[in-house]
């Protein structure tokens, strides 16, 4: 083995390690696979911003959010932006053991975006906290969050957004004409096939466009498959 090749083994081994503590390895394979799917209805993009959200609280956007983060950067070494747009139930800085400070204080001009990101101990892995408690996004102007979304794109490969579910959190109708697709999360065999077509249909009012569906099992966080149609 020569020494790049020797030098990327350890480095894969060092991130599986890490990514090790927050999730088996076999539930991270079929994160893998739900990558491969947004590639491929996603291509030529230097840079992929999706929003994920659901139609109803419980879903659990932020496990899938977590999983694709860690196959994103851990398994497949892609530089990967978190960012909690769950101002009512922020959750990510709490799973990554990062500061509680982030997009609110960023938005509110408190703070740098440099200051906003965290790194985690998983390589190529960083979360932007949603920051603030009662945090908005609803009196930023257009054009600082295109600035932000602008400013991301150059930094990073992957930009996931967790958001609230669409029918009682207004930040995801801010953001879904703005990133490039939007995931929502169903929580298997609960939520009625009515409901989740009521949720599409919120998102493409609002300008924007849902790429497909993941089927999440709460008790075990593992992507079913991902659809285009509902």
């Amino acid at each position: 083995m020569n020494s790049r090749n020797g030098t990327k083994a350890v480095l894969e081994q060092a991130a599986a390690s890490s990514a090790a503590q927050f999730m088996r390895a076999d539930i991270l394979e079929y994160f893998k696979s739900l990558v491969g799917q947004i590639e491929i209805a996603l291509p030529n993009r230097s840079c992929r911003v999706l929003l994920l959200s659901s139609s109803v609280p419980g879903e659990g956007t932020t496990e899938v959010t977590v999983g694709l983060g860690l196959a994103l950067a851990a398994a497949m070494g892609r530089r990967t932006l978190l960012v909690d747009c769950n101002f009512r139930h922020p959750e990510l800085h709490t799973r990554f053991g990062t500061p509680g400070w982030g997009l609110g204080e960023y938005m509110g001009r408190e703070i740098s975006l440099e200051k906003a990101l965290a790194t985690t101990v998983v390589p190529n892995l960083q979360v932007m906290a949603g920051g603030r408690s009662g945090g908005s996004l609803l009196a930023t102007g257009k054009e600082d969050l295109e600035r932000l979304l602008d400013d991301l794109r150059s930094r990073f490969d992957y930009v996931l957004i967790d958001a609230g579910p669409v029918s009682t959190d207004p930040e995801g109708g801010v953001l879904c004409s703005r990133v490039d697709s939007v995931i929502l999360v169903v929580r298997h065999g609960s939520t009625k096939r009515e409901v989740v077509k009521v949720a599409a249909d919120m998102i493409a009012r609002a300008g924007g466009r849902v790429l497909g569906v993941v089927f999440n099992r709460r008790r075990f966080p593992i992507p079913e498959f991902l659809y285009k149609r509902l």
